[in-house]
């Protein structure tokens, strides 16, 4: 996702103007301590100084002049304003200073060159909570793709009865090559002129997959069945399959990504209610958990969020961006907001993660030991370095990550 995806009008004190460049620059405040007569010198690191943003603004037209005025006038004023930055979005700033440039071959153009300096933040009074979703449900995502697909269907078989015919056979055949990829069990004849139960069921069914064995690190796990639904993304993306249809599979996909995903969190959230629960597990205990880090967790979420953005990349692409089009974007950029609302959740509860260097030759029990008092928590510790092939043989010198006391 580059900056023309998320741009905003730029403005300042509420006069808007168009931009051609913006520029932003960042200095730290440093003291140098330096004894005589020595080239060492310990540099201490006092601090940001305020964020300077260079604006290059224009106007164009017969009103240009109407345009000038008002920015100038907003330019004067005292005391720092509400500049909206076509990146940065809102920002509070102080006018340090201004140039504005006109030439005799552009008579309706004008320009301004334009230094800020960021203040601080002024504190709002208003505070809107976010509300985070427990659960993300596959209908949330396939039910207006559905139904668009099922109005197609109407209106082919009413218009085009051959094509309609061509069409429920290419559905029927789609999704038992998918089942079938899958290993998925068919309960039910799939309903094939009902797109949301098909879509819906699919979807569960897929959720089922996730099985997270405590042999097998769990990320491990959700990687493998996310690799097996992605070798299905091509399906219906065929010339003759209707662009109703192929929205539908988008969706689709998108669906079951998310739902593996949701059953990362539901499990996550389980395994620290139980942790909870038990204040001092014994080994046994320790060892029988899935226990995604939080590195883990920004994996899954980054992971997810591709296949949502690249969902509404095709949207743009493919979807001509009419009005469904766009309410299925708006869709997608919901719950992708809902999933990283989740999983920041879930990194939040866990302590931070850091890195030590092993201050002597030891085991990841030694360590646990050293770090929090608890032999027991060597488990942990191993769940954070699986790329260490020996943890009984920890070399002084090491460096090893783990949860910040």
């Amino acid at each position: 996702m580059g900056w023309q995806d998320e741009l905003h009008d730029a403005s300042f004190r509420g006069v808007a103007f168009d931009c051609t460049s913006v520029s932003a620059s960042q200095a730290k405040t440093v003291a140098v301590h330096q004894a005589p007569y020595s080239n060492a010198a310990t540099v201490e690191d006092m601090g940001n100084d305020a964020r300077r943003l260079s604006i290059n603004a224009m106007y164009t037209g017969e009103d240009y002049l109407t345009w000038r005025n008002a920015l100038e006038a907003a330019l004067l004023q005292t005391g720092s304003g509400e500049l909206i930055h076509p990146t940065y979005g809102i920002q509070q700033v102080q006018v340090v200073d201004y140039t504005v440039n006109e030439d005799a071959e552009n008579p309706d153009y004008c320009s301004f060159s334009i230094n800020f300096l960021v203040t601080r933040i002024e504190k709002r009074e208003l505070f809107i909570p976010v509300k985070v979703s427990a659960e993300i449900l596959p209908v949330e995502v396939i039910a207006e793709p559905a139904s668009k697909f099922s109005q197609a269907l109407d209106k082919l078989k009413t218009l085009q009865p051959e094509q309609y015919l061509t069409v429920i056979k290419n559905v029927r055949e789609g999704l038992q090559s998918v089942r079938n990829g899958l290993n998925l069990t068919k309960k039910l004849v799939e309903d094939v002129l009902s797109p949301e139960s098909w879509a819906t069921g699919l979807v569960d069914d897929i959720g089922r997959l996730v099985n997270f064995d405590y042999s097998v690190s769990a990320v491990a796990q959700w990687r493998d069945v996310l690799k097996r639904v992605e070798r299905f993304g091509n399906v219906f993306n065929t010339p003759d399959s209707p662009k109703e249809l192929q929205q539908l599979w988008r969706a689709t996909q998108v669906a079951a990504v998310v739902g593996i995903t949701q059953e990362v969190i539901k499990t996550s959230r389980k395994e620290m209610l139980e942790q909870q629960s038990r204040p001092n597990p014994n080994r046994s205990e320790i060892q029988n958990v899935v226990s995604m880090t939080p590195l883990d967790l920004a994996k899954v979420r980054t992971k997810t969020r591709e296949h949502i953005q690249a969902a509404i990349d095709a949207e743009r692409m493919y979807g001509s961006l009419d009005n469904s089009a766009v309410s299925f974007i708006q869709n997608y950029k919901y719950i992708a907001d809902q999933i990283h609302l989740q999983i920041q959740e879930l990194i939040e509860i866990r302590p931070p993660i850091t890195t030590m260097i092993v201050p002597v030759p030891c085991t990841f029990h030694w360590l646990a030991h050293h770090l929090y008092g608890d032999m027991t928590r060597a488990a942990e510790i191993r769940r954070l370095n699986q790329d260490i092939e020996n943890p009984a043989l920890l070399l002084k010198g090491m460096e090893v990550t783990v949860y910040a006391r």
